[in-house]
C-alpha cells in the first residue's frame, strides 16, 4: 500500500523549480562547450553550400562531385570538432553514445538509399529527412527540446519545399534548411554560455 504525499510548501516547490533550472542550465552550457553548436554550423554550412548549388548546377555529374567534396568537408569538420573536445578535456559520456548512433544512422540511411534508389530532388529529401530525424532522436536523447524542435522545423520545411515549391527546393533548402541550421549553431554559441 503506498504511503499518503505530503504535498510539497511552496518554498520546497521553489527550491524544486531553481534546481530543475539550474540542472538545465548545465545541461545547455554542456552542449555548447562541447561540440554541439560546431557540429550544427558545420552541417548547416554543408547544406547551405550543397543545396545553394543545386538550385545553380544542372549537371548531376559535377553535382554529385560537389556533395561528396562537401560531405568530405563536412566529416573532416565533424572529426576536427571531436579531436578538439577530447583535447580540451571536457568528458561528456554520452558523446561516444550519440557518435555511434549517428553512425548506425548514417549506415541505415544509406541502406534505404540504396534498396530504394531515389534519384534528384527525391534524394536530397530522403537525406536531409534521416539528417532531421537524427536531430530529433539526439533531442530526446539529451532531453533538449531546442534540438528536437530544430529537426521538426527542418522537416517542416523540408516537406512543404518538396510539395510546394518543388523548382525551387534546391534553393529553398540551402535558405531554410542550411540557414536554419547555421542560425541555431549561432543561437547556441550565443545564448548557452
Amino acid at each position: 500500500m503506498d504511503e499518503p504525499r505530503v504535498p510539497l510548501t511552496p518554498d520546497e516547490a521553489k527550491a524544486a523549480l531553481a534546481m530543475i533550472e539550474e540542472t538545465t542550465r548545465q545541461m545547455r552550457r554542456m552542449a555548447a562547450h562541447g561540440g554541439t553548436p560546431y557540429f550544427i554550423l558545420v552541417w548547416g554550412i554543408v547544406w547551405v553550400l550543397g543545396f545553394g548549388a543545386g538550385h545553380f548546377v544542372r549537371d548531376p555529374n559535377i553535382l554529385s562531385k560537389i556533395w561528396l567534396v562537401l560531405d568530405v568537408l563536412g566529416l573532416l569538420g565533424t572529426l576536427y570538432i571531436v579531436r578538439r573536445i577530447r583535447k580540451s578535456g571536457i568528458h561528456w559520456q554520452s558523446g561516444a553514445t550519440v557518435g555511434w548512433f549517428w553512425m548506425a544512422l548514417v549506415l541505415y540511411a544509406g541502406l534505404f538509399i540504396y534498396v530504394t534508389r531515389p534519384t534528384g530532388m527525391l534524394l536530397s529529401m530522403v537525406i536531409a529527412l534521416w539528417a532531421m530525424f537524427g536531430y530529433v532522436v539526439s533531442g530526446l536523447f539529451y532531453r533538449s527540446r531546442f534540438l528536437s524542435t530544430l529537426g521538426l522545423v527542418v522537416t517542416a520545411f523540408i516537406v512543404v519545399g518538396y510539395i510546394i515549391f518543388p523548382a525551387w527546393f534546391n534553393l529553398w533548402m540551402a535558405i531554410l534548411g542550411g540557414g536554419s541550421l547555421v542560425a541555431a549553431g549561432l543561437y547556441i554559441l550565443w545564448a548557452w554560455r
